[in-house]
């Protein structure tokens, strides 16, 4: 066989695995797009048209740090910000210190406001080690509820109405030692009312999530105004 011959054949397969790899790359995309079609409402971070999809269907009792008795119901003239939670997880903490207080700080003093943490272990996340993890914090207002319930209902609420990503329990030592016993949605919920308005995914730059709470308020405001 001749050079020329031997460099024809060479192009020739490079030209044949450059068919095959873009001819997968293809199909990969389109299942891609299939699956996302399948996909439930607000799964996708910072989603612009969750608000026109998700809207909580029914309502669900809980109970604050404090003891009282609350209902999503009540947040229905709110703009709040929802995460998942539990007193022992170190990633929580590590989250709660620093971006959800650094957001609640910029916050706090809107009276349609109020940021809600969902124990996704409640019956190891008392009462009194709610408050104590509030108190750790020292929030200045009530406009910050650590709120638990019974787990199976609350657990299912959190993951078909709100579409917060499934609840897993752990079973690695090392992982439980790093991470906590429940891995758990890290992200935030943004709701004006019943309506889920924006998802944030934590490690996300913040500035796009105080873009969509100033427009929120902003909405809840021309809202309780157009009801006088």
């Amino acid at each position: 066989m001749t050079d020329r011959k031997k460099i024809t054949l060479i192009y020739v397969g490079v030209a044949l695995i450059c068919a095959l790899v873009l001819g997968m790359s293809f199909l990969l995309l389109g299942l891609k797009k299939v699956n996302k079609k399948d996909e439930p409402p607000a799964t996708g971070v910072g989603k612009e048209d969750v608000g026109d999809l998700v809207v909580l269907k029914s309502d669900f009792e809980l109970q604050r740090q404090d003891g009282a008795k609350v209902k999503i119901s009540d947040l229905k003239d709110k703009v709040w910000l929802a995460a998942q939670f539990y007193a022992t997880c170190p990633m929580c903490a590590e989250r709660n210190s620093s971006s959800l207080v650094e957001i609640y700080k910029e916050f706090k003093d809107e009276s349609e406001f109020v940021v809600t943490c969902f124990s996704v272990d409640p019956e190891n996340d008392t009462e009194e080690l709610l408050s104590s993890v509030r108190d750790g914090l020292k929030l200045e207002k009530n406009n910050w509820w650590f709120l638990r319930a019974e787990r199976e209902e609350l657990w299912e609420f959190m993951t078909k109405e709100m579409f917060f990503t499934t609840i897993k329990e752990r079973t690695d030592p090392i992982h439980v030692a790093q991470k906590g016993r429940w891995a758990h949605d890290m992200g935030y919920q943004l709701y004006r009312g019943d309506t889920l308005v924006y998802k944030w995914d934590e490690g996300l730059p913040l500035d796009q999530l105080r873009g969509e709470i100033k427009d929120a308020l902003v909405g809840i405001r021309k809202a309780l105004e157009s009801k006088k």
